[in-house]
């Protein structure tokens, strides 16, 4: 019996798949590309306490505003950071390469109107997370202890 469309070609249906992938790839491509380039740098590290970032901002680069964390920065190389801050004065952040600065947690968009890129080693400091529950009996307030180096009865 032969089949009723013929049999089946498998480099026609392979060609028709590269033409597809393709043109994902030059759909996708430059939406990547322009996201790529938005981002200041890459996170190196990230956990439930702090994000470490390398903040790398070309000449003329600037970030929308948000809102950011307590932030330790050390500066990898010398340079000025303008902080904008809504419906505040923006003001200028000036380093040496191996300066290590705090950045208070505030809303601000971020730019380098400077004539060199700056880079930056940036921990944000997240929300200190819960303690854990110490094991026994916990201690009553206003009691000392009797064992060994506490107060005794006389």
């Amino acid at each position: 019996m032969r089949p009723a469309h013929g049999p089946y070609n498998f480099a026609s249906h392979t060609d028709s798949m590269k033409s597809t992938l393709l043109a994902m790839a030059l759909t996708i491509l430059p939406a990547s590309i322009a996201f790529a380039q938005n981002q200041p740098g890459r996170t190196l590290l990230e956990n439930e306490q702090i994000k470490v970032r390398e903040l790398r901002l070309a000449p003329g680069a600037k970030q929308p505003a948000e809102t950011r964390p307590n932030t330790f920065l050390y500066a990898l190389t010398d340079g000025s950071l303008v902080f904008a801050p809504p419906g505040r004065t923006a003001y200028e952040l000036t380093f040496k390469a191996g300066e290590a600065l705090w950045v208070p947690s505030q809303e601000t968009a971020t730019a380098n109107e400077g004539d060199k890129e700056v880079r930056a080693l940036m921990v944000e400091i997240k929300a200190r997370p819960a303690a854990a529950p110490k094991k026994g009996r916990p201690a009553k307030a206003g009691k000392k202890s009797s064992k060994k180096g506490g107060t005794t009865k006389n």
